[in-house]
């Protein structure tokens, strides 16, 4: 899935492809949570227990991202919130925020959206059918209760003040889809995927177990 757009400042084109997007939607934990759930669509991955295993058979991924990810949980699996937190601070994952500062969409001092980013992003939204619609609205988009919670359980949560925002977001975002699952109306994705890349931290590698998997 990509899709062209033009530099305002230039004849050049640049292409934007899912995970530009969803960069440019949510930050580096929204371009994993795509990358994961992009992944479990295609049957590349699967989930067992709190484990992510990449699958023999899959079709080559043909991103970067997607393909660290595949590196990071093939041949026997890895704890998914170890292999997630590898992936959100992986140079696959600064390139393109590299890149999207570069265009001029983020901000080059706190990486925040542009007013030209926020003009993409929009842009991105009307185009029907050319982005999944997790890309803009996370986990609340995702229909699969079971993949919900196994995405929602491999990204990490970064330490301090963003720890509480995104315990706090994360909360509303259980409401929201115990809602749909209710056949409410279900909300967007309420929780905040900007969470940096040095906040993050890496967690334990330890065995997996439990329940919540594919």
């Amino acid at each position: 899935m990509r899709t062209i757009f033009r530099r305002r400042d230039s004849t050049a084109p640049r292409a934007l492809d899912i995970y530009d997007i969803a960069y440019l939607a949510g930050g580096p934990r929204r371009v994993v949570r795509t990358a994961l759930i992009a992944l479990r669509e295609r049957g590349a991955i699967k989930f067992i227990g709190y484990r992510v295993k990449a699958l023999r058979a899959a079709e080559p991924a043909d991103h970067p991202v997607e393909r660290v990810l595949i590196k990071r949980c093939h041949p026997v699996g890895r704890q998914s919130d170890d292999a997630a937190v590898e992936v959100l601070i992986s140079p696959e994952v600064e390139e393109i925020e590299r890149r999207l500062v570069s265009y001029g969409l983020l901000s080059r001092s706190w990486h925040h959206l542009t007013d030209a980013g926020e003009r993409e992003l929009e842009a991105a939204k009307q185009q029907e059918e050319a982005f999944p619609a997790y890309v803009f609205d996370g986990l609340a988009a995702v229909p699969d209760e079971r993949l919900r919670a196994a995405v929602r359980k491999a990204m990490p949560v970064p330490a301090g003040l963003g720890q509480s925002l995104v315990r706090m977001g994360e909360a509303l975002q259980d409401a929201d889809d115990y809602d749909h699952d209710s056949g409410s109306d279900s909300a967007s994705d309420t929780s905040s995927d900007w969470g940096s890349h040095s906040g993050g931290g890496h967690a334990s590698c330890g065995s997996g177990g439990g329940g919540g998997g594919d």
